[in-house]
């Protein structure tokens, strides 16, 4: 290893820098001192990276603390891999050794903010302060603010709750103000939230619904807006309508009607649209429209060249030329289902609830890959409930929550065989 990761010239490659460290993984939790000794001066910053947050993971903080102390070439490397081990993990306490390194780290141009963003994840009453500070300056870059937004949330701060409604009303902090308020169980704060529902534009308005699948409180006011009205019943996606069965219950099913029973009869869907979208139909779509509906129905798991989510797969380099396969996935997405694409179910004990894939997971943290959303890491002790169900992320019935027209551009839009083909 030390004489692999003094080959800088690697560092960019796609491939070794992983290679290196899956050779190298497993020595870090046996010997973290040495493991730590020997990136400092590494020329490939992702080995450096991975071996801070691997060391925090093998219960060896002091050690990752005290070398992100010492000026190296990876110090900040180091750094990052130490906020990295530490993410979604509420069981831990600075070490002895933190404060006095805190400070150092504190006044460095390069260390200064992810030290604060570490200090915060320990509690630190000067960093919440701090992060305060910033959300309530008006004139603190917007970037910044929203760090302050997501370390608050992270630390399900009390005093951003009475921010959040002021933060809604600025556009570009809405976002991650809306993804906050998942952090707390304030029935007040959400009907406020829906009260401005028709303000949003509509990935404002994803948000908003997907924020609201993920607590009783939240969704149980969703179901509501959806019986009187003011929450149109096609703002929500197949897959956050089965979140929302599980949040909410019979209650939701009532209200919105069968989910997973939408697609029975695959042979009559499978006719009806192979009738529905001719060579002739295919040829006279909108394309602008078909990308609108990818982006809405598809678009936050599904990447095609290059834009939308990364939970399932992507659909650039897939046989889209061909009607009958694309037809196929679609209509039975239950029907052949790799194990990287099924559907896991986390409650917290805090009464959150994600659905996604799992990402990575260790004897302390899990992650997930969340639809439309960053993925979560969830604190291993913070699970009340997992379950993996045998189904597909990816729900059926899809094409049913379209128009025909919609069904044409989209399908349309899919066989498309270059990026802007759209736009011609």
């Amino acid at each position: 290893v030390a004489g692999l990761i003094s080959h800088g010239a690697d560092a960019q490659d796609h491939n070794i820098p992983k290679m290196i460290w899956f050779g190298f993984e497993s020595l870090v939790a046996k010997n973290p001192k040495r493991a730590l000794g020997l990136v400092k001066k590494s020329e490939i910053p992702l080995v450096a990276q991975f071996t801070a947050r691997r060391a925090v993971d093998a219960d060896a903080m002091e050690i990752v603390v005290t070398v992100v102390g010492e000026k190296s070439r990876n110090q900040v490397n180091l750094l990052l891999g130490l906020g990295d081990g530490l993410e979604g993990r509420t069981d831990l306490s600075p070490p002895n050794n933190w404060e006095a390194i805190y400070r150092r780290l504190s006044i460095g141009e390069q260390t200064a903010e992810p030290a604060l963003a570490i200090a915060q994840q320990f509690g630190d009453i000067e960093a919440v302060n701090r992060y305060l500070a910033v959300l309530k300056d008006n004139k603190a870059d917007p970037e910044d603010r929203r760090s302050a937004i997501k370390g608050l949330a992270d630390q399900q701060h009390p005093e951003l709750q009475s921010e959040l409604p002021g933060l809604w009303e600025v556009p570009e902090l809405r976002i991650e103000a809306i993804r906050a308020l998942a952090a707390f169980d304030n029935r007040a704060l959400g009907m406020t939230l829906l009260e401005q529902y028709l303000e949003f534009n509509t990935q404002e308005k994803l948000e908003v619904v997907q924020t609201m699948a993920t607590r009783p409180t939240y969704g149980n006011l969703l179901t509501a807006g959806l019986k009187d009205g003011s929450i149109p019943k096609r703002d929500i996606p197949a897959y956050v309508a089965r979140q929302l069965r599980r949040v909410v219950g019979n209650g939701f099913v009532e209200t919105w009607g069968p989910i997973d029973e939408l697609s029975i009869d695959r042979e009559a869907e499978y006719t009806r649209y192979s009738a529905l979208i001719t060579q002739n139909a295919l040829v006279i779509a909108n394309l602008v429209n078909g990308k609108a509906v990818f982006q809405k129905t598809c678009g936050a798991c599904h990447q095609m060249y290059g834009e939308g989510g990364t939970l399932g797969p992507d659909l650039t380099g897939s046989n889209r030329e061909n009607l009958d396969y694309i037809l196929s996935n679609i209509l039975d997405p239950n029907g052949d289902i790799q194990d990287d694409y099924r559907m896991v179910i986390i409650t917290t004990r805090d009464g959150r609830t994600y659905v996604g894939n799992v990402s990575s997971e260790n004897d302390r943290q899990v992650t997930l890959k969340v639809v439309g959303q960053d993925q979560v890491v969830i604190n291993t002790s913070n699970i009340q409930s997992r379950e993996t169900a045998p189904k597909s992320m990816m729900p059926e019935g899809l094409l049913q929550t379209l128009t025909e027209d919609e069904v044409i551009d989209l399908i349309a839009f899919l066989r498309t065989k270059e990026q802007g083909a759209q736009n011609n």
